[in-house]
């Protein structure tokens, strides 16, 4: 956990041509089996997965140097206004999976997996959306749980520029 924003980290992603995708599994999850396909391998290779709880409306995702939010956290539902304040709308995505797959645009993609993404594109289950070239980390912002509550429906998905 980092205590100064009550995340924990999870994994680092690196943009190399200023793009970057984030796509709702449900479009993909076919191409991740068999778990040795060239699909796979390439997720597991270049993308990062985070999960989320099922949000079948459209969440914005924001950018504000050196942060890309994806503020799902489910107290947040009726105040997303207020987030419109600390970054720019670069994109709308939802997330009827319940999980993310945050994946570089790379001119090696394997081409079914990138007909996939495209797919998610048009469905608005994905989004592409142009960041700065560098080493980006993936972590979850989360908020206090109400007792009964799951962590997942109270968290934010945070890339920060390193």
């Amino acid at each position: 956990m980092r205590p100064d924003c009550g995340a924990s980290i999870d994994d680092i992603i690196i943009i190399d041509n200023e793009r970057l995708q984030i796509v709702d599994l449900f479009h993909i999850g076919d191409t991740l089996n068999p778990f040795n396909s060239l699909s796979a391998s390439y997720v597991r290779t270049h993308g990062v997965i985070v999960g989320s709880y099922r949000r079948d409306a459209a969440s914005p995702v924001l950018w504000n140097p050196p942060f890309l939010l994806l503020p799902l956290s489910y107290h947040l539902k009726e105040s997303l206004v207020v987030y419109a304040d600390i970054g720019k709308v670069v994109g709308k995505v939802s997330c009827p999976s319940g999980s993310f797959l945050l994946l570089p645009v790379r001119e090696d993609i394997p081409m079914p997996l990138g007909a996939l993404m495209g797919e998610a594109f048009k469905n608005g289950t994905g989004v592409q959306i142009k960041i700065p070239n560098g080493t980006y980390r993936v972590f979850y912002e989360q908020f206090e749980v109400p007792d009964g509550s799951k962590p997942e429906f109270f968290q934010n998905i945070v890339v920060q520029k390193q």
